[in-house]
């Protein structure tokens, strides 16, 4: 979500922890004590989640480890030292990708020298996020109501910004990254944003879909955002199925089982036909709701 948007709890319930803890992490195994701004889980395949439940969007990093690289996919808020907590899993050397470029997926990203992001046409929302967020536009992340545990050791409220960062490698669309014994493909998804990616690993037979489906209100209203491509996308997605069994969001739940995505794609084509209830949101947004997801669109 971009900072200089309408304050995102207005999209979010006040009990927002009414949620927590989730059921799918009872099921996984924790690697760090539950009160570390990391809760770090172990998804076999040599793949882990980073989840940081702390803070209300409840982002989840990923970092995949391959014979010869490490593979981190985005960076969540910034707020809890992530390079520490990846030289805690891996020594070998990392590269970031970004699903895309909204304020909760590169908060840490200056951390890291390889950066890798995807090349569409215009850019220009991704280029204004490569420059960071000030305090001024930042600190909307961490007013009181949206952040639930202690800030971790070394965390300045007062000082909280998104610095700088540079993209080191340009991606397109079905390109291949080699982590060494594994690899991950590059799928192009909008609907969420134009730089919207997934990265597929066959033989984990796992799909980071970051913000292009999560249980939780799936935005379209934000600069960018389309119904009808996130309809495409989807359909694209259902098309690979025999490749993976599993999605892996960037938000709220990991490894959720394939299938929500016909659900998903059925959904937001009745939203793209105008068919089905909504209810009317702050700003004129409109949120249909299908029980484990639910797509907010802008005014109509």
């Amino acid at each position: 979500m971009e900072p200089d948007q309408p304050h995102p709890a207005v999209l979010k319930p006040a009990d927002w922890t009414r949620n927590l803890p989730r059921a799918v992490y009872r099921g996984l195994k924790l690697l760090t004590p539950p009160e570390s701004w990391f809760q770090v889980y172990d998804l076999g395949h040599g793949t882990f989640a980073l989840y940081e439940d702390g803070q209300y969007e409840e982002s989840i990093s990923y970092l995949l480890l391959g014979a010869e690289k490490a593979l981190l996919i985005d960076t969540g808020n910034g707020i809890g030292n992530l390079r520490q907590q990846v030289r805690a899993l891996t020594s070998l050397p990392v590269q970031l990708v970004l699903t895309h470029s909204h304020i909760d997926h590169v908060g840490s990203c200056y951390q890291f020298d390889q950066v890798a992001a995807f090349d569409d046409a215009d850019g220009l929302a991704r280029r204004t996020a490569m420059l960071g967020y000030p305090h001024e536009k930042a600190r909307t992340y961490i007013a009181e109501p949206l952040v639930r545990k202690p800030f971790p050791r070394g965390f300045d409220p007062a000082a909280y910004c998104i610095p700088p960062y540079r993209v080191t490698r340009w991606l397109a669309d079905g390109e291949v990254l080699d982590l060494g014994g594994r690899s991950v493909e590059v799928v192009h998804a909008p609907g969420h944003s134009p730089d919207s990616i997934c990265l597929l690993d066959r033989g984990a037979r796992m799909l980071w879909v970051g913000d292009v489906f999560y249980t939780g209100q799936i935005y379209t209203w934000l600069a960018g955002g389309d119904v009808g491509q996130l309809v495409a996308s989807y359909r694209r997605l259902v098309e690979l199925f025999p490749a993976y069994d599993l999605l892996m969001p960037a938000h709220n739940e990991p490894a959720v089982e394939k299938a929500v995505l016909r659900e998903a794609l059925a959904g937001a084509e009745k939203v793209l036909a105008g068919a089905g209830g909504y209810t009317l949101l702050e700003g004129g947004r409109r949120k249909y709701d299908f029980g484990r997801f639910a797509f907010v669109t802008g005014p109509a």
